[in-house]
């Protein structure tokens, strides 16, 4: 298991800690909440729509988590999960506006405040530089294995309303972005059990962790 010192992490006022990770967020109620189930995790990347109907059907009891723009579209959506905080109340307005579902069964998380977030996970640390890693993280805090990362490819892809991928971000495999990578690397390395639950659909995500 994980360990970690929380006081080198900046972190003297923890008010929790649970599989190798601690924080000051009031987010006790989502800690192991999620203990035995699967758990997807949707980024933006083409092809994110197959993949989750693929894994759906594999994994009924599955949980879901949306990144960023893709949570407009889901059918199915527990978590909505992004770094871009302020980007929510758009996103959530498109969402109600489709309709894709009650928002009431939608839980929305971040790490900075905003009236559009209801869980915010203050002091986490590291937080990944990418909000799909964010919410894979998220996944593995509350529980779930194993979790299996849909359309979050962590290379040169378009994402799903592009024709061409960007050119000035890799998601990792980029000329300039290479930390991305190094990152989650050594982060799976300091806590090897959150790797031996991730799966992934495509891409260099797949190769490091594997298939389902």
């Amino acid at each position: 298991m994980a360990t970690f010192d929380t006081e080198g992490m900046g972190l003297t006022g923890t008010t929790w800690q649970a599989n190798g990770y601690a924080g000051a967020g009031s987010v006790e109620q989502f800690l192991n909440c999620l203990a035995g189930r699967p758990a997807a995790v949707c980024g933006n990347a083409r092809g994110v729509f197959d993949e989750i109907r693929a894994v759906t059907h594999r994994f009924p009891t599955l949980a879901v988590f949306g990144v960023n723009d893709v949570g407009m579209y889901l059918p199915k959506l527990d978590h909505w999960v992004s770094l871009h905080s302020e980007k929510m109340a758009t996103w959530k307005a498109c969402r109600w506006l489709q309709p894709r579902g009650p928002l009431e069964d939608v839980t929305t998380h971040s790490i900075t405040p905003n009236k559009d977030v209801a869980v915010v996970w203050e002091g986490l640390r590291p937080v990944f530089a990418l909000s799909g890693y964010f919410a894979m993280q998220l996944a593995w805090i509350m529980g779930a294995s194993p979790i299996i990362l849909c359309g979050c490819p962590g290379s040169f892809a378009p994402r799903f309303w592009e024709t061409e991928p960007r050119t000035e971000f890799g998601y990792g495999s980029g000329a300039h972005d290479e930390g991305v990578q190094d990152q989650l690397t050594k982060e799976m390395a300091r806590v090897p059990e959150l790797k031996a639950a991730v799966r992934s659909m495509s891409g260099w995500t797949k190769e490091y962790f594997g298939g389902i």
